[in-house]
């Protein structure tokens, strides 16, 4: 069943394909927008590209083929099969309890992942089953009253920090396939997929809102539904919003491209637009013949905009598209490609260039092997090399004699492999011009054929037909015809493998396969001399003349060895990893069933890093580093993947690196350190750390979280993996120690940290902090010398205006220029005129009198762009100027002269 949802099948690709230098797929992404939220929150747009996602089957999404947008967050659904909740009534004659196999792949702010939801189909009982439980989040669902099956309304994800991710909007899909209408169920709607609509903090503030745009499309005869979208239209937050621009085009309907493409996108405070992107599309056609349903969206350019005037410009630049999957095989191992509508350059705003180069991809094949070399003349592996010349020739009438012996050559101990094409053709001589004619047809099951014999032993009997192969030891051979009807003249044609002169590389190429070559950064356009340059080589480091690469379990293509060059004269680093090659799957039985199973496999899907080495230019060992793993099982249960096995999700539990300096360029000396790290199973943070300098110290780390403190607030609200307390020993003296307390009932703010004394080897309160507002401000700090420090937040509490050093909130808090400068930054906030009467009424909280025995530092903003003013506690501003592209041009004192200029030479 296709994706009924384009452009959020790259979450699929980005969860199970995820590009490294073990894959040799480059990352390649670029940051948009950002927005604060309360509490130090932030969300934003980030745009990225994997070039893999660009195949014929691949539909283009809303940002253009091999393009995704992370943008707010969605859980989108992959249909395995069937529906998993296409039996809803259980009156229906078709019912049934069906096992649930369906997928959900999660994307939102830090985290991605998937899950599935399981249904035991004997009492019939449903469970969701984390398969990315590393994330160490906690999935919730509502659902519909229905007890026939599970119908989900929405999900609910928290993190190990507190945070809460509500998934309560959603799009909708129906099915038509024969299956349904078999079933009774053709044109049942499902959610295809759930969006991220608000996200709460641990004490429940919310920190973001999302609002989408809702759309249903209906067939030509408008009442089959199609599909009812959910684009994400804004990203709410205290600081203003993320705005979301779409075109609509109906004539995409139906075709490889999601309809719906991101026209702008834009960044807005309570005042007016502070940034802008448009994004420019193309349609190319595909080089082969196709239609207009063929051609797909590809991103071209990104603008950074101000209203009409281009502040920035991206370019894109693509190889040729194609309807058909490439063939990359060459005899000449892996070259230099194009792959069909791949990435292959990008202008930046300087107008210095990007320029990706790809080559053929291909595995590890055995071609140097004693056993290897003597089938080359018994087997037909590659043209690359081997020839398949005839060695003989024969032909006769069958008038005149029906047996032909002729001799195979060769050694006579060893087998050979020899194909015989054969032809009959039936003639007869004209008695008056004794020319031959041509005889009408013979039936086929009348025809000559042939009995090949090599001494008594028959290796074919009434064969007839061209190519035939055959594998049998030199010496003397007999062909004996047999005719059923009508004599005729017949031909034979024996051709051989002749091996083409070796060496041969080890390696098979991969048929559409391609990966990076090099990456080439120009000054402009224009230029031929890179300015820098880092390229990639796949060989295997310890046998001649090989490729690294492999097949894995899965499908796809890794590396075991990489070996990276960064320019001329700066000498390159080898890569080698481990992958599931290193650990190999087995049968086993899986729910009474045998079945394969691949240990660790989420941790080597992608190539887990096992060495280092650093080497000059001439070829010298300058630096290594060793790891070590322990792997762990963190789920005891069985997942499936698609492609034909199992696996149990695992985890690195410890780490250890071993590393070498060899100062001198040669191994005889050394510089050698270590580390290791240990992972708990309960959260996957790191419990204790150690290393071992070249010295000899020995430095240790132990951590703590809330389960260790019985802290039963913070594990209630599931702040698992927030670290509570630190400890630093050296030699096995401590050496550091701190530890933040949670001890407000109310809440689940930090209400102090402590410290530790060296010399006297005790605990000590380096600070408490003291009140919080109710948007989670801390607004009372106290040091450990007892003096506290307050913070006024202005700007409808998002930012802070000023800071007054010994003074307590209590004291400060009602005075009623304190109260003036707040309502003023709000002002501001709604309108960047009145920022001059917020900066008197600073300067009056400045010089209140009741604050003239503590220090005040005040700030004014620009929100969302930056600080525009700041006034020191002994009285001196500085101004801040920035160009209408957000960026600080200028700072200046408080009589206008420069102190600090920015120049940005972009060239437009």
């Amino acid at each position: 069943m296709p994706s009924p949802v384009p452009s959020l099948s790259a979450i699929t690709n980005y969860t199970d394909t995820p590009r490294s230098l073990a894959s040799g797929i480059p990352e390649i992404s670029f940051p948009l927008l950002s927005i604060p939220g309360y509490g130090g929150s932030g969300f934003g747009l980030q745009l990225g590209y994997n070039p893999l996602n660009v195949s014929p089957s691949d539909a283009a999404g809303e940002v253009g083929t091999g393009w995704f947008m992370s943008k707010g967050g969605a859980i989108s659904r992959q249909i395995n099969g069937n529906l998993d909740e296409v039996f809803q009534n259980t009156a229906s004659a078709h019912y049934e309890k069906n096992v649930f196999d369906d997928e959900y792949y999660y994307n939102f702010p830090g985290f991605s992942g998937k899950f599935k939801i399981e249904r035991d189909t004997e009492q019939n009982t449903f469970r969701l089953v984390d398969l990315s439980p590393l994330n160490h989040v906690k999935i919730t669902y509502t659902k519909q009253s229905n007890t026939a099956t599970l119908i989900v309304d929405s999900f609910t994800i928290t993190d190990d920090e507190g945070n809460t991710y509500y998934f309560n909007d959603y799009s909708v899909a129906a099915v038509y396939d024969s299956f349904y209408q078999t079933v009774g169920a053709s044109g049942l709607e499902y959610k295809s997929a759930f969006f991220l609509t608000r996200i709460t903090n641990a004490n429940g503030l919310e920190t973001a809102n999302f609002t989408y745009q809702k759309n249903t499309k209906y067939d030509t005869d408008n009442t089959t539904l199609l599909y009812k979208s959910c684009q994400l239209q804004k990203i709410n937050t205290a600081s203003g919003n993320i705005e979301i621009v779409y075109d609509y085009d109906q004539t995409l309907e139906k075709t490889m491209n999601d309809p719906y493409s991101i026209k702008k996108v834009m960044l807005n405070n309570f005042y007016g637009k502070v940034a802008e992107y448009v994004f420019e599309y193309s349609y190319p056609f595909p080089l082969n013949p196709g239609t207009a349903t063929d051609k797909k969206r590809q991103l071209d350019r990104i603008k950074k905009m101000d209203g009409q005037n281009i502040l920035e410009e991206t370019a894109f630049f693509y190889n040729p598209p194609s309807l058909e999957n490439p063939n990359f095989v060459s005899c000449q191992g892996s070259v230099v490609v194009n792959p069909p509508g791949v990435l292959s350059k990008i202008v930046h705003p300087t107008k210095g260039t990007t320029q990706y180069i790809y080559e053929s991809s291909e595995t590890y094949a055995d071609r140097s092997s004693p056993a290897f070399l003597e089938s080359l003349t018994q087997y037909y592996i590659s043209s690359c090399i081997q020839d398949q010349p005839n060695f003989l020739d024969f032909q006769f009438s069958t008038n005149q004699t029906l047996t032909y012996s002729f001799t195979i050559p060769g050694d006579p101990s060893k087998k050979k492999a020899f194909w015989v094409n054969y032809g009959d053709v039936y003639t007869d001589i004209d008695p008056n011009t004794g020319e031959p004619i041509l005889l009408p047809p013979v039936p086929e099951n009348k025809r000559i054929t042939y009995t090949l014999k090599r001494g008594n032993e028959v290796l074919t009997a009434n064969q007839k037909g061209s190519n035939k192969e055959f594998l049998n030891y030199p010496g003397q051979y007999t062909v004996t015809i047999n005719v059923p009807l009508r004599h005729g003249q017949v031909s034979f044609f024996l051709s051989e493998l002749v091996p083409k002169p070796g060496p041969y590389r080890n390696a098979s190429p991969v048929y559409s396969g391609y990966r990076i070559n090099s990456i080439k950064k120009y000054l402009n356009d224009t230029s031929s001399i890179p300015v820098t340059a880092v390229s990639y080589s796949y060989d295997d480091s310890s046998i001649p003349n090989a490729s690294s690469g492999y097949t894995s379990i899965d499908g796809k293509i890794l590396f075991k060895n990489v070996k990276v060059t960064e320019g001329t004269g700066k000498g390159y680093t080898r890569y080698y990893f481990k992958t599931d090659k290193d650990y190999p799957s087995y049968f086993t039985t899986i729910n009474g069933n045998q079945a394969s199973f691949q240990p660790y496999y989420n941790l080597l899907k992608s190539g887990i890093l096992d060495k280092k080495e650093v080497y000059s230019e001439s070829n010298q060992l300058i630096g290594k580093d060793n790891y070590e793993y322990t792997f762990s099982t963190a789920s005891d249960v069985d997942y499936y993947m698609d492609s034909g096995f199992y696996s149990k999700t695992a985890f690195i539990s410890q780490t250890k690196n071993m590393s070498f300096v060899y100062p001198s360029g040669s191994g005889s000396s050394s510089l050698q350190s270590s580390s290791e790290n240990t992972v708990r199973a309960d959260n996957y943070k790191l419990s204790y750390s150690k290393t071992i300098a070249s010295d000899g110290l020995v430095t240790e780390g132990f951590y703590k979280y809330a389960q260790d403190k019985n802290q039963t607030k913070l594990l209630a609200a599931n702040m698992t993996g927030l670290l509570l307390e630190s400890e630093v020993k050296e030699d096995g003296k401590t050496t550091g120690k701190s530890e933040t307390k949670f001890d407000n009932g109310t809440n689940v703010y930090p209400t102090s940290v402590m410290g530790y004394n060296i010399q006297t080897q005790s605990n000590f309160t380096a600070s408490t902090l003291d009140v919080y507002d109710d948007k989670g401000n801390l607004v009372q700090i106290t040091g450990k010398n007892g003096v506290p420090t307050t913070t006024i937040w202005g700007y409808y509490q998002t930012l802070p205006i000023a800071v007054i050093s010994g003074a307590a909130y209590s004291q400060i808090s009602s005075l009623s220029t304190v109260t003036a400068a707040v309502a003023a930054s709000n002002l501001d906030r709604d309108n960047p005129a009145n920022e001059p009467a917020l900066i008197q009424a600073l300067e009056n909280l400045r010089k209140d009198p009741a604050l003239k025995n503590y220090g005040v530092t005040a700030t004014t903003y620009d929100p969302l762009v930056g600080v525009t003013q700041s006034i020191s506690a002994n009285g001196i501003r500085t101004v801040n100027v920035y160009d209408k592209a957000g960026r600080l041009i200028r700072i200046k004192n408080a009589e206008g002269e420069t102190l600090q200029e920015n120049q940005y030479n972009y060239k437009h």
